[in-house]
């Protein structure tokens, strides 16, 4: 959980907008973008793994989402409407949020188990395929025994052939359903996949392509959003 003080820049004649996390403040803005109805500590942001919230510091401060005075909101957005004090100085949420977290470090520990169990689910599929087509070859290996019984067994043949001919319509059958599984399995594990591979920075969350996990340990940051990574 990230915890931002958002205010206006004290002690100067023009001010900007002033940031305050981790005991360090970052300013945003040119000078004198920042009206002085706004407070010097005048909300706080709390942005936690999926979700950001928004409340007044003191009773006197007033802040909008989305044109709606609100003392505490949460579950807000990076798109939705932020405005401060009585003349509505507008707070680009969105551009606050990229620059307190791109900041800080975050854990990508459990990134690894999202690539090993995609890595796994396609080594799956692959097996079970390769186990499908071993088993489409058994239909000729029936045929070609028939063939040897023959000699030793002439009535068996007739057996032989029948089962042949059994098993190639029933993985004929088989091969045709899967045929349309695979393809919506394969595309169900990728979905999953770039929906929980992402960058833990809420302000970024972009998918982090296939690079491998070591990769990303290696490299320590977003390749977008440049936030630095730990294990």
């Amino acid at each position: 959980m990230t915890e931002l003080i958002i205010g206006r820049e004290s002690g100067v004649e023009n001010p900007r907008l002033a940031v305050t996390f981790n005991g360090q403040t970052v300013f945003i803005g040119t000078p004198g973008s920042v009206s002085k109805d706004v407070s010097r500590r005048h909300c706080k942001i709390t942005i936690e793994k999926d979700s950001i919230s928004i409340e007044d510091i003191t009773d006197n401060n007033i802040t909008y989402v989305n044109g709606v005075d609100y003392k505490k909101k949460r579950g807000i957005s990076l798109q939705d409407s932020v405005e401060l004090g009585p003349s509505r100085y507008h707070l680009d949420l969105e551009s606050v949020v990229k620059t307190a977290t791109s900041k800080q470090a975050y854990s990508i520990r459990h990134l690894k188990g999202v690539y090993d169990d995609y890595q796994q689910a396609k080594f799956d599929m692959q097996v079970k395929q390769g186990k499908l087509n071993a088993l489409s070859a058994l239909p000729g290996v029936l045929s070609m025994t028939s063939i040897g019984i023959a000699v030793f067994l002439p009535n068996a043949r007739i057996i032989m052939i029948a089962l042949a001919a059994v098993f190639a319509l029933v993985f004929a059958l088989i091969r045709y359903i899967n045929a349309s599984k695979v393809p919506l399995k394969s595309r169900e594990i990728e979905e999953a996949f770039r929906e929980k591979y992402v960058c833990p920075n809420l302000a970024c969350k972009r998918f982090l392509g296939f690079t491998p996990y070591n990769e990303l340990i290696k490299n320590r940051a977003c390749p977008y959003c440049k936030s630095k990574y730990t294990e």
